[in-house]
């Protein structure tokens, strides 16, 4: 009767570890997530297709470049369709006449390649003539030539400097707007 009972508490034993191991597979390892017992549940963003050194052009309906971007490399998310860059670099134009460059760390390219959307870092020259601008975000829609961030900016000119939050920019009118708490400190010639 005695080994019954030494069988019996090894049976359960083992079905407890087996039980226990289950859980912490589905909890931790699951590739799946759809079995998942953890309440919090985080999806790794997953790409379909990933380039190194990627170039785009648009060209204008005359035949001249409208605008192009490069990258060091780029991966297409299968969850939107959006293209994740890094180190992106953008050369644009103002009014057809002017180029113009944006770059940064990373960036993101909208499923339908209208909007380019920088982040970290970001350097913009000659949007502003002889100027740079600097931030952490910049949201280019490349259909309307329009520029735009709601986050705090630099405006570096040959004689000084304008803090601001937030900016608008229209490039086919020319015309940049400091939206708030606009600060500048500049030198005469």
């Amino acid at each position: 009767m005695k080994s019954f009972n030494v069988f019996t508490l090894l049976s359960l034993l083992s079905a407890f570890t087996a039980f226990a191991g289950t859980v912490i597979y589905l909890t931790q390892y699951s590739e799946s997530g759809k079995l998942s017992i953890s309440g919090e549940f985080k999806a790794v963003a997953d790409a379909d297709s990933h380039l190194s050194n990627v170039n785009g052009i648009k060209y204008s309906a005359n035949g001249d470049i409208a605008y192009q971007w490069r990258a060091s490399s780029a991966e297409r998310l299968i969850s939107d369709g959006s293209v994740t860059l890094k180190e992106p670099f953008y050369i644009g134009n103002i009014a057809e006449q002017r180029p113009w460059t944006a770059s940064a760390l990373s960036g993101q390219l909208s499923q339908d390649g209208d909007k380019l959307i920088l982040t970290d870092t970001v350097v913009v020259k000659d949007l502003i003539r002889q100027a740079e601008i600097s931030t952490e975000a910049l949201n280019i829609n490349l259909e309307n030539s329009e520029v735009s961030t709601p986050l705090a900016l630099t405006l570096k000119l040959r004689n000084g400097k304008t803090h601001s939050i937030g900016m608008q920019a229209s490039l086919k009118d020319e015309r940049v707007e400091l939206l708030n708490q606009v600060k500048g400190r500049y030198e005469p010639y």
